[in-house]
């Protein structure tokens, strides 16, 4: 019992430290990022075409750049912290284990990339287009840079952390944990479940910006379950 308690305040140890370093990482990150987030301010307000942003609040405009800055951060240091989830799950993994897992970080730094891309270059334009697009003559829009922030920062690392979800069921389905051919049975469930999580996930909950969110993830579902099918087979051939 004591050899038990002793390895248990040691992970415990373990992720305390792992989540320090993570902190570490961002906050620095962070810091560097607040020197570059004037301009990035100024680039995202252009990409949506909204001309003019407005603050009603002393401290808003510097709290717009802060939240600018903290993004930045997240999204440099999110290869260092996917590292030190990797390196605290690692010694519980068997050597296959572990080698399927490596190989996956570094499609998992990808995937987060092109769901960054997704959201900069689709979900926001053509979700704000149809958002604007309910006003008229009487009724013009003034945003707020505050809530255009939370919206902005909603859409991108929503989108960036929902395209893992393909990734992390492929490399259930890779270790055995869940099987395919279960997968495909309940599919009707698993496609309600990422709806579900989608609309959860985006800020405006309007079913437009939902079904940008939907498709990419739904085709992306479908993808892993055909390439864990192909590669299950390979490996039986073998």
């Amino acid at each position: 019992m004591s050899e038990k308690h002793a390895s248990f305040i040691d992970h415990l140890e373990e992720l305390r430290r792992r989540i320090l370093w993570s902190i570490a990482a961002v906050a620095v990150c962070t810091a560097a990022g607040f020197f570059f987030a004037k301009n990035f301010l100024n680039t995202i307000i252009e990409r949506a075409s909204l001309g003019t942003t407005y603050f009603f609040a002393p401290t808003e405009a510097f709290t717009a750049q802060i939240k600018a800055a903290v993004f930045l951060g997240v999204v440099v240091s999110f290869p260092y912290l996917l590292y030190q989830s990797w390196a605290f799950i690692g010694p519980g993994l068997t050597r296959d284990e572990r080698r399927v897992s490596l190989s996956y970080m570094s499609s998992g730094i990808l995937l987060f990339a092109l769901g960054i891309f997704f959201g900069y270059y689709i979900l926001i334009p053509y979700g704000l287009k149809f958002l604007l697009s309910f006003g008229s003559e009487t009724i013009q829009p003034m945003i707020n840079i505050g809530k255009y922030m939370n919206f902005f920062l909603w859409c991108l690392l929503g989108s960036g952390l929902l395209f893992q979800l393909p990734l992390v069921l492929f490399f259930l389905m890779r270790l055995g944990v869940v099987d395919v051919d279960t997968i495909s049975r309940h599919r009707p469930e698993a496609i309600v479940a990422v709806l579900i999580l989608c609309a959860v996930i985006t800020p405006t909950g309007d079913f437009f910006t939902l079904l940008l969110l939907s498709i990419p993830l739904l085709l992306l579902f479908e993808l892993s379950i055909l390439v864990a099918r192909f590669t299950g087979k390979r490996r039986h051939r073998q």
